[in-house]
């Protein structure tokens, strides 16, 4: 509508979007702006000789291309002179041949030489011609202009014929107009073809089987649709180096990503997506024109091409300022061989400051995958391109966990099967992904806590991790469970190496009321887990752990028995008084715990203590605790404190460190 009116009545007009309505500033009002395109308005030539069923073969249905032929409205001089010189074309009227492909090259090299101007944007919108002689097909337009057997300007033309030149229902008409134009109800609503624009329409009102109708459609939203494509025409794989055979030569279109919409499927046959600009402040149509000639999104200074990088490029502003979202459609396969544009949701343009952190964790992604996933583990990576679709959309500590959950389901996969994988050595910086992740989640600290398990002489986490090392113990039928084999291999090794203190340091240790949800089981495992091999991956040589942002929040009560066996598997020294002491765990311990033998296990710990010149309060540790768990948690490195000694000591002022 704007393209019209700016270029045939009305060079000021501007439009505008808001509310997901579109309002235009013209000098027409509602009554003039009807009028014009009932009586003033000239059709674009839109034709497509090189198509079967476009109307200029004998087969062909030409109801709408002898009507405008036949036509002597001054109106239609141009489409008729079109029409004339399509006909005449030599490969056209020889018909179809048996290289049909270079035949339609032919034709549309004829077009483009022989064709008026006012051909040349809707020429450039459907087809090009690259250096090869190869065509390319602007997605938004199917193939050439036509969608499987539906020729979109056979219709466009038989459509323009029914409204403007052979309609004798002129009641019936404008209503059409008005319902197009302005929303207003019509009960005219005409048999035909709705194609891909409209395919909440196709297949008729009930759209069942074995009940299908024919669509019920307004003929002006496909026309004035068809009149709106012609602007999409662009040079655009000119200036950005894209071959001409990629989708990527249609403005804002790129690659399929099939996430972010409730139908996906990795199965889905899609052609390509368009993201659609919508914009608030007025714009006239050369600005629009402009607009979508230079479409493109930017990433790291070259095009995006996937509609994840597309989204990326949006959060970092890497697109043309003025638009205020995207809405993204899916040209996806749906009924039958037909496509349809599926509406996948709107896209703000807003910068997001997870979109940094996405395009590090894109970049070590790409590095992680490539080293070659093991059968099972391409399944998941979908999972991951969601999360990311997600971050990028609304953002927020959720999301973003939710990421390093897909990643780390996609990482533990991998490690526990693949025959031979090797880790990326560049990798992501701990800090930055913790407080991304939200700090506060207690999933998320004490994930980072077992993933920070480090000791001189003995494999961080990751060497129990994996199936490819040695030092493999992540076994059992819990995520408590193992744990415990975790714990239990290490202490072995520390016994083994004659180490003189426990192998249990980590660069982020707990809080020690922050293990007791877990061991009441008050924590989410699955997540616990999944962000485990993910926070694996992350840089703990160069973390600092005055990075982190956490709320302050009322300290969590300490359980005594697990006060008092905690003592006994911290990893360094312990001072209450003027000696520091050093205390082994006791390998007695953990068979205890197995055999749910929690208040022996606790003795033992209370009489090691005591040897060891300490003075626990005499208490009963009876708990209905599980012992497994129990167990689990004296893997978590915590940081030892007043509060923790307290719980089961008498202490007095300044005694502990």
């Amino acid at each position: 509508m704007l393209r019209l009116i700016a270029t045939q009545a009305d060079k000021s007009a501007c439009g505008f979007w808001r509310n997901e309505t579109f309002h235009l500033e013209s000098s027409f009002d509602q009554d003039s702006l009807q009028k014009f395109f009932s009586e003033t308005y000239e059709p674009t030539p839109i034709v497509a000789p090189w198509n079967g069923g476009s109307g200029f073969y004998p087969k062909d249905n030409q109801e709408g291309i002898d009507a405008i032929t036949a036509s002597s409205s001054p109106r239609f001089a141009r489409y008729r002179d079109a029409i004339q010189i399509c006909r005449s074309l030599d490969a056209v009227q020889a018909g179809k041949g048996t290289d049909e492909e270079e035949r339609r090259t032919t034709i549309l090299r004829e077009c483009r030489n022989r064709l008026p101007d006012a051909c040349v944007e809707w020429l450039d919108a459907a087809v090009g011609i690259a250096a090869d002689g190869s065509r390319s097909f602007a997605p938004v337009l199917g193939t050439g202009g036509n969608e499987g057997r539906l020729d979109y300007t056979n219709n466009f033309m038989s459509r323009v014929a029914s409204l403007l030149i052979t309609s004798s229902r002129v009641l019936a008409a404008a209503s059409l107009l008005s319902n197009a134009l302005l929303g207003t109800r019509t009960t005219n609503l005409q048999s035909g073809a709705a194609g891909q624009y409209d395919p909440g329409r196709a297949g008729g009102a009930n759209q069942g089987q074995g009940i299908e109708t024919d669509s019920i459609t307004n003929p002006w939203d496909l026309i004035l649709t068809m009149e709106g494509a012609v602007t999409w025409a662009s040079g655009l794989y000119r200036r950005q180096g894209v071959h001409y055979r990629s989708v990527l030569c249609s403005p804002f279109t790129v690659r399929t990503s099939r996430i972010g919409y409730g139908s996906s499927s990795p199965d889905d046959d899609s052609r390509a997506e368009v993201w659609a600009p919508l914009w608030s402040s007025s714009a006239t149509y050369s600005e629009v024109k402009y607009l979508l000639r230079e479409g493109r999104a930017s990433i790291e200074g070259r095009p995006a091409k996937t509609a994840l990088e597309f989204a990326q490029a949006v959060c970092s502003l890497g697109v043309d300022r003025g638009i205020n979202s995207f809405v993204r459609y899916s040209l996806l396969k749906r009924r039958g061989d037909s496509y349809v544009a599926l509406p996948a949701g709107t896209f703000p343009v807003k910068y997001r400051s997870e979109g940094d952190l996405v395009r590090h964790f894109q970049s070590f992604y790409t590095s992680f995958v490539e080293r070659g996933l093991p059968p099972g583990a391409q399944q998941l990576q979908r999972g991951v391109d969601a999360a990311l679709y997600d971050v990028l959309l609304k953002g927020g500590h959720s999301r973003m966990r939710e990421l390093m959950a897909a990643f780390g389901r996609v990482v533990r996969r991998t490690i526990t099967t693949a025959e031979k994988f090797y880790i990326p050595f560049a990798k992501l910086p701990a800090a930055a992904w913790l407080n991304a992740c939200g700090f506060d989640s207690l999933e998320v600290r004490i994930a980072a806590a077992l993933a920070s398990l480090d000791h001189s002489g003995i494999c961080s986490l990751s060497g129990h991790l994996s199936r490819q090392e040695s030092e493999f113990a992540w076994s059992g039928g819990s995520l408590a469970e193992r744990m415990a084999s975790v714990l239990s291999r290490r202490l072995q090794r520390a016994s083994a190496l004659g180490l003189a203190t426990n192998p249990l340091g980590g660069q982020c240790a707990l809080d020690p009321g922050d293990v007791t949800p877990f061991i009441e089981g008050a924590v989410h495992d699955d997540l616990v887990e999944d962000l485990v091999f993910a926070f694996a991956l992350l840089d703990w040589k160069n973390f600092r752990i005055s990075e982190l942002q956490r709320e302050q929040t009322s300290p969590r009560e300490i359980l005594p028995v697990y006060a008092i066996l905690k003592h006994l598997f911290l990893p360094g020294e312990i001072r209450m008084g003027d000696e520091p002491k050093t205390i082994r765990a006791d390998s007695r311990i953990l068979p205890l715990l197995r055999t749910e033998e929690i208040s022996d296990a606790a003795g033992i710990a209370c009489h090691r203590l005591i040897i060891s010149g300490f003075h626990p309060r005499n208490e009963h540790f009876q708990t209905s605790v599980d012992s497994i768990r129990l167990a689990a948690s004296l893997l978590l490195p915590v940081k030892f404190s007043r509060s923790m000694a307290s719980t089961i000591f008498d202490l007095k002022e300044n005694e502990t460190k």
